[in-house]
């Protein structure tokens, strides 16, 4: 199994683990409880980071990423950005908005280890926890405590990340079982229970969506000509088409996503829930006057509102698009730098390969979907989500040794 230099020389704790390793190999259950617990439990892993001391392992080892120089590329755009372009009242917090990839610099910082292996347990724990927290709810047995205020009641974003963890632990379930022969039979029936809560009982299509499309790449992987295969691409398509029966609340809104958009293309008027498009029309209006390198940043706050008077979107936060956003902002030059490091994610996962490689593969495409239709990396609530979980299959990984070192949790 491999090592970083850093993990062998820093003091260890718990069997050759350091202390922020542990604290941050705890982190993905803390993303489906309120965003308070997700970020005591944060500051615990700066703590312990800062206390383990070896700084010059730890940049050696974010140096020695492929994620380093796409990431630095966007800060430099940025930074290029503040100087150049306007700077409106609230650009500061709008700047770090788009530095939530040295986040994740942050996270591998720690190097490879047995966290790692704990850390995808503890997010399936957590997804499990999530999924009887959905059906406990639908039975109207969930206490009516502020620990489960998004699962009783749809609370918007918090609301929307639970179900894009739910899909994402459901695709990592499927790659798991389709890698793996031991304990396959539960491992089913646990992705099962998973994503029936996802499909039938969570109030956001993204996460469904994810899901749907990440098990697809995941059975397109794995796909042979065998009996054990088509078993499995049989019943993964039961299941989806059963929760699409049963699931109302999804179908639904996703039929109506498809009718608004045709009203919209008709010139027609479209639903509340389609007023998404009537954002994307407008915020693509303010990119073409400066396409190249932006407006500025944290400028779209203020451009939009003037442009939207009179509209049901007139007061909205973001476009609810991350290439809109960056594109308006930043233009062509920083939608350019943000897809370098998304494309490197991809990259990056083809050439480790297995199923570590297929784990950073499916969250990569489920950064790229929900950069279409929400605020991925604009609202920390979701981008401090990802980066935590982009540690898990990233850590470890060197840009000059492509191969996967995810040690034990591939066994």
């Amino acid at each position: 199994m491999y090592r970083s230099p850093m993990t062998d020389r820093m003091n260890l704790f718990n069997a050759n683990e350091t202390k922020a390793q542990f604290v941050l190999s705890l982190l993905p259950i803390t993303l489906f409880f309120p965003i308070g617990i997700g970020y005591t439990g944060i500051v615990l892993f700066v703590l312990a980071l800062l206390a383990g001391g070896h700084y010059r392992d730890r940049w050696q080892t974010v140096r020695d990423s492929p994620m380093f120089w796409p990431v630095m590329c966007l800060l430099a755009v940025t930074c290029g950005a503040g100087l150049f372009l306007e700077r409106p009242p609230g650009f500061w917090k709008a700047f770090l908005h788009y530095q939530i990839y040295l986040v994740l610099l942050i996270f591998i910082s720690v190097g490879a280890g047995q966290w790692q292996q704990r850390a995808l347990k503890v997010f399936f724990i957590g997804a499990v926890v999530a999924a009887t927290l959905l059906y406990l709810n639908a039975l109207q047995l969930l206490p009516d405590w502020a620990l489960f205020q998004n699962y009783r009641m749809y609370a918007g974003n918090k609301s929307i990340l639970i179900g894009i963890l739910l899909g994402i632990a459901g695709c990592w379930m499927l790659n798991q079982i389709c890698a793996q022969s031991r304990h396959r039979y539960l491992r089913f029936a646990v992705l099962l229970y998973v994503v029936i809560a996802l499909l039938v009982l969570a109030k956001t299509r993204t996460g469904s969506l994810i899901f749907i499309f990440g098990s697809a790449l995941v059975l397109l992987r794995y796909l042979t000509f065998s009996l054990r295969s088509a078993l499995l691409v049989v019943a993964t398509v039961l299941m989806i088409g059963i929760a699409w029966q049963t699931a109302n609340g999804f179908r639904e809104r996703l039929v109506g996503t498809a009718g608004d958009i045709k009203a919209f293309l008709d010139g027609g008027k479209v639903s509340a829930e389609g007023v998404r498009l009537e954002m994307y029309s407008i915020t693509a209006d303010i990119f073409k006057e400066k396409p190249i390198a932006g407006n500025g940043i944290g400028t779209w706050v203020i451009k939009y509102p003037e442009r939207a008077k009179g509209l049901m979107s007139a007061e909205m936060a973001t476009p609810h698009n991350d290439y809109l956003l960056y594109a308006a902002e930043t233009g062509l030059i920083g939608v350019g730098a943000l897809l370098w490091i998304w494309l490197t994610q991809l990259v990056v996962a083809v050439k480790i390969g297995g199923e570590n490689g297929m784990r950073l593969f499916t969250i990569g495409i489920a950064i790229m979907f929900g950069g279409m239709v929400n605020a991925i990396l604009r609202d920390a609530l979701f981008g401090i989500a990802f980066m935590v979980l982009l540690s898990i299959p990233l850590a470890g990984i060197g840009r000059h040794a492509y191969q996967d070192r995810f040690g034990d949790v591939n066994k």
